[in-house]
């Protein structure tokens, strides 16, 4: 930090000689150790109110007023920092090195508080490829697979294009002491999923927007809180529409580690007559721990959520656990490989008897997926990535007629414009 090479060039007897002469209703080393204390730990309008204390009763302490500024550029406090900067540069006693350091620091300043000043902005997502899948037959809801006894593959294109939309608050928050960022970020996503030849029957769109706000205050946690509307829309026909909320909460531990609290609660209304017991509120719940190894060039996440679709019908009523594990590294130069692993359980509340079955459902789907991405830095593709995945999924079924399995191999470019 360059307030350290201006702090090092400082008299080191400048509290001490202050102190000296100091009133002595308040003790200036005191009152300095306890306000880089609460900078420390994040509580950085604490700590400015200390250094302000300490300044009106010690004007002439310049390493605490250093400190200040550093604490108002945390602050985002751009002018206060420079003013603190300017008093110390145009001291008589401020030593030249100490001078060269304040200069380079009000540049670097400047360049931050232009940064802050752009409150809004926006990205366009693009990503197009080609898939192969083993078993086309099942439907977008695991609850109603459309199972056959022969199992058939297909091909076809997935394309997706999203616009997202972030507006910033022009200073963070004093929530306990500590500075934190508020935004406001939106999202508009359509994908498409469209086979070829016979099987265009179970071509899928959707159609999504999100939007909601976000608080990071750094090194401390994270919290979102959206609004998600789905509009879905499965063989050519409308098939749901949703409405969502998705809280997220991540508090960080350290620099490696995260620990992420999640909620999804979505009204999910169906179109057709025949999926019409699937109404209802479907809710998720989860926890999950990330580490980060080597500069956070490999991290590892796991984690377990509890899951209910919450459908009307009590033969299509299903809960159960999931369990994930998951991890990234690099793969080679600009390459990332990734792999997920999980297993959810679907525990169904009745038989459907309407249909035959006199056992309720119990099922365990197991799932695979192994990938990797390559950035591209140069030629006719910079800045795009080229990712490609392999997915295989196992449902294990009491019932012979819900098992299945289905391998999906997809390869795709994306980018953001």
């Amino acid at each position: 930090m360059i307030t350290r090479k201006i702090a090092s060039a400082l008299l080191a007897t400048t509290l001490g000689m202050s102190a000296a002469n100091a009133e002595e209703a308040i003790d200036p080393q005191l009152l300095f150790e306890e306000a880089m204390s609460l900078r420390a730990s994040g509580q950085i309008f604490n700590s400015i109110e200390v250094f302000e204390t300490l300044l009106n009763h010690q004007p002439g302490l310049n390493r605490a007023r250093l400190e200040l500024a550093v604490a108002y550029q945390q602050a985002s406090r751009y002018e206060a920092a420079k003013q603190q900067l300017n008093t110390v540069l145009n001291a008589s006693d401020t030593p030249e090195t100490v001078k060269l350091a304040i200069t380079a620091y009000l540049a670097q300043l400047s360049s931050d508080e232009q940064k802050a000043s752009q409150r809004t902005s926006s990205s366009v997502f693009l990503s197009t490829g080609l898939f192969t899948d083993s078993n086309v037959n099942l439907g977008p809801s695991p609850e109603t697979p459309n199972v056959s006894t022969t199992e058939t593959d297909g091909n076809g294109a997935v394309v997706m294009v999203s616009y997202s939309h972030i507006s910033r608050a022009s200073r963070p928050l004093d929530i306990s002491g500590k500075p934190v960022n508020f935004a406001w970020h939106s999202q508009a996503t359509a994908y498409s999923k469209v086979h070829s030849g016979d099987e265009n029957d179970f071509n899928l769109h959707v159609l999504s927007l999100s939007t909601g706000p976000a608080l990071v205050s750094s090194n401390n946690w994270r919290a979102a809180i959206n609004i998600n509307l789905d509009k879905v829309y499965f063989s050519g026909n409308p098939y749901s529409f949703n409405i969502g909320l998705n809280p997220t909460f991540d508090l960080i531990l350290n620099d490696d580690i995260e620990i992420t609290f999640e909620n999804l609660t979505t009204v999910r209304e169906f179109s057709a007559l025949a999926d019409q017991g699937l109404d209802g509120v479907a809710k998720m719940y989860g926890i999950g721990v990330s580490k980060f190894y080597k500069k956070e060039t490999i991290g590892v996440q796991a984690g377990i959520r509890y899951h209910s679709n919450g459908a009307d019908a009590s033969h299509l009523n299903a809960d159960g656990l999931e369990i994930y594990l998951g991890g990234q590294m690099p793969a080679w130069k600009n390459a990332r490989a990734y792999l997920q692993l999980s297993s959810r359980d679907y525990e169904y509340k009745a038989a459907d008897t309407a249909n035959g079955f006199s056992a309720i459902r119990d099922e365990t789907e197991n799932q695979f997926m192994l990938g990797a991405s390559h950035d591209f830095k140069s030629g006719s593709l910079k800045s795009w990535t080229l990712n490609g995945q392999y997915t295989f999924t196992d449902n294990k079924s009491n019932i012979d007629a819900f098992e299945y399995d289905q391998g999906i191999i997809e390869v795709n470019l994306r980018r953001y414009f």
